[in-house]
């Protein structure tokens, strides 16, 4: 959907990271009256573990949002190079993440795309979430020239598939699936195609986390299949339960 560049904000004298809409995007004006107002509910997000929003643009053409700039990795880039994390770090991360989706479904915001990619691994050890509205902006946008799906297909939520109502336990499902990847070093659900990886979830379970992986203590497996259930009364109820529950 976008291009991000480290830039210079040169009013304030600090280095940010601008998201830059791909040019098919920036020319469907209701998606950018949706990017813009996305970002704008964004930016009142406070929290240690979710990106700053700090302002939007428009200027010939093109359409942007400016960010903090963090410095480190994205969790997909330490899953690619490393494989699977130890106990501890998923844990830790996992509470993070859940705190911030905590946050953000308190001020009415659901992220819809939790995914390795979207959270970053600061070199000051701190975990945050980025991206938040960016997968609500894009629906009912046509992404089909780029072959894209709402929400990255490994991390989908039942009820994303099947087109039903969206709360914050849609996060919860996808944050589950980072955590059973970032346990067994696979996703739960893979097929020959996006399409056909998201539909798996409809039809059958997982396989459970300590047959990939037995040292992993039976009370986190229980946690991650709990987030992963497929309707969402089974889940926790909100980011704090489960926050509680890794913790």
């Amino acid at each position: 959907m976008a291009q991000v560049w480290e830039a210079t904000d040169d009013v304030l004298a600090r280095r940010v990271a601008v998201k830059i809409l791909h040019p098919h995007l920036a020319r469907d004006e209701s998606f950018v009256r949706r990017f813009r107002a996305e970002a704008i509910a964004a930016a009142r997000l406070a929290h240690p573990s979710i990106v700053s929003v700090y302002d939007t643009l428009a200027e010939d053409g093109v359409n942007a949002i400016v960010m903090e700039l963090v410095s480190g990795t994205t969790m997909r880039a330490d899953l690619d190079q490393h494989g699977p994390l130890a106990l501890n770090a998923v844990l830790a991360i996992g509470t993070q993440v859940a705190d911030a989706l905590g946050a953000a479904h308190a001020a009415g915001l659901v992220h819809r795309d939790v995914k390795p990619a979207n959270i970053l691994l600061s070199a000051d050890g701190r975990v945050l979430v980025a991206d938040f509205g960016i997968a609500k902006a894009a629906e009912g946008a046509d992404l089909t020239s780029d072959g894209g799906m709402v929400g990255t297909a490994k991390y989908l939520a039942p009820e994303q598939i099947e087109g039903g109502p969206i709360d914050g336990r849609t996060d919860l499902y996808a944050l589950g699936v980072v955590l059973y990847e970032a346990l067994t070093g696979e996703p739960p659900f893979a097929a020959d195609t996006d399409a056909g990886t998201a539909l798996a979830r409809l039809h059958r379970d997982p396989t459970p986390v300590r047959a990939l992986r037995a040292d992993i203590p039976p009370g986190v497996a229980e946690v991650v299949a709990r987030a992963m259930a497929r309707r969402p009364d089974d889940r926790f109820p909100d980011a704090a339960a489960l926050r509680r529950a890794l913790l």
